[in-house]
């Protein structure tokens, strides 16, 4: 179950991503006519006005023509300036940066920050009133009671993997990290059962491995959490809890402050249900900090 709500049943795998629009455009580039090209360099350039533009309003930024806004789709396969759009709307639903404009960023440098801690704020408010409380008191007795916890994420989700295993790691024995260094999945995912669980980050443009890390724990009747955005929410059916959480920032880049700040609160909750076991943990750890003078 989700804890925003309910998973889908099937558990294919789905192939998600648009068609590159560049390698449509750098296919056909040196046949196109000059009054297409010059709308090809426009949507080289900025291909996020294909998803926010009309195509009269692209003719005029190209200085071209509607006709060759309409030709120059066509010639790169689509049946209809729409068909386009959508195309270029999923690449940003996808979360292609170079589908998402800046242009219109505030100016100067203290309204362009006033802009980002808006943006921040509203992913974090809009996670947060998607989250029920008692899923995640439910993951957090599951991360309690686990024989083992092995945490994993891919790409930019690598990064909230290695926070996710750093701070449950601190309180409790069992939490690792897959893959390791010169290691695949397989060597993390081997031996996991139900009395494991498996804390899967997967934010989008999520790899293959993922789904198929997914898929190796469900067969091996692994409780499985996920960490995602909304669009993943679909994507990792029959799990155990899928926590979408918001991740469209006010840069061309995603903004995980939503994730961190979850991961964040796993961790003090799962602190204060250990109780005195974690923080002889904690006790432990600080002690040989001092013995090893590893930290200044």
């Amino acid at each position: 179950m989700s804890a925003a709500s309910t998973p889908g049943k099937s558990g294919k795998r789905q192939n998600v991503g648009p068609s590159s629009l560049e390698r449509r455009i750098r296919g056909s580039y040196e046949g196109l006519p000059n009054s297409e090209r010059l709308v090809a360099d426009l949507l080289l350039d900025f291909p996020s006005h294909l998803a926010t533009h009309s195509a009269t309003e692209l003719a005029r930024l190209s200085g071209a023509s509607k006709a060759a806004v309409t030709r120059l789709v066509q010639r790169l396969g689509y049946q209809s300036f729409a068909q386009a759009r959508a195309d270029a709307r999923n690449a940003q639903q996808w979360g292609s940066p170079i589908y998402v404009s800046a242009t219109d960023a505030p100016q100067g440098t203290h309204s362009a920050i006033e802009a980002h801690v808006a943006a921040d704020l509203e992913v974090l408010r809009k996670t947060l009133d998607g989250l029920a409380q008692t899923r995640l008191d439910e993951l957090v007795t599951a991360l309690h009671d686990a024989r083992r916890v092995l945490v994993i994420g891919h790409r930019n989700s690598a990064l909230l993997a290695t926070y996710a295993r750093g701070q449950l790691g601190l309180l409790r024995a069992g939490v690792e990290l897959a893959p390791m260094h010169g290691e695949t999945l397989a060597e993390g995912l081997f031996g996991l059962g139900p009395q494991d669980v498996l804390l899967a980050v997967g934010f989008r443009r999520r790899v293959p491995a993922f789904l198929s890390a997914l898929e190796v724990a469900r067969n091996n009747g692994v409780r499985i959490a996920v960490i995602t955005d909304p669009s993943g929410a679909a994507m990792a059916r029959n799990v155990d809890w899928v926590i979408p959480c918001h991740c469209r920032g006010a840069s061309i880049f995603d903004s995980y402050v939503a994730a961190v700040s979850l991961i964040n609160f796993l961790a003090s909750q799962l602190a204060l249900q250990l109780g005195a076991q974690g923080r002889a943990r904690l006790r432990g750890i600080e002690q040989l900090h001092e013995e090893l003078g590893d930290l200044v």
